[in-house]
């Protein structure tokens, strides 16, 4: 496992220095796929390019979650259902690879 980490974050640092996008696509989609069977370990450039997966507005949830935000006082700040809220939150868990809050 931790051969195929090292592998992950090198094509991680790799996708910020290829000044050839399709080079750089190639080093994310490569990254990602080692990423995933590291069983959810992170490192800093993947924790960089697995948040680059989502979405906007997945980005504004998972911030306010991670503030302490509860998901009814979410979706008042940003004038959603809290179904909603719970919505992009599963769908950030899911991209990110972790069960909950």
């Amino acid at each position: 496992r931790g051969f195929l980490l090292f592998a992950a974050e090198a094509h991680a640092q790799a996708v910020r220095v290829h000044r050839d996008p399709r080079a750089g696509r190639r080093s994310r989609t490569r990254a990602l796929a080692l990423a995933r069977r590291c069983q959810g370990a992170r490192t800093p450039a993947l924790a960089g390019l697995v948040l680059g997966e989502l979405t906007a507005r997945q980005r504004q949830v998972v911030a306010l979650a991670a503030a302490g935000l509860s998901n009814r006082e979410i979706a008042e700040r940003l004038t959603l259902s809290v179904r909603t809220v719970g919505n992009h939150l599963y769908s950030a868990y899911t991209r990110l690879g972790t069960g909950d809050r």
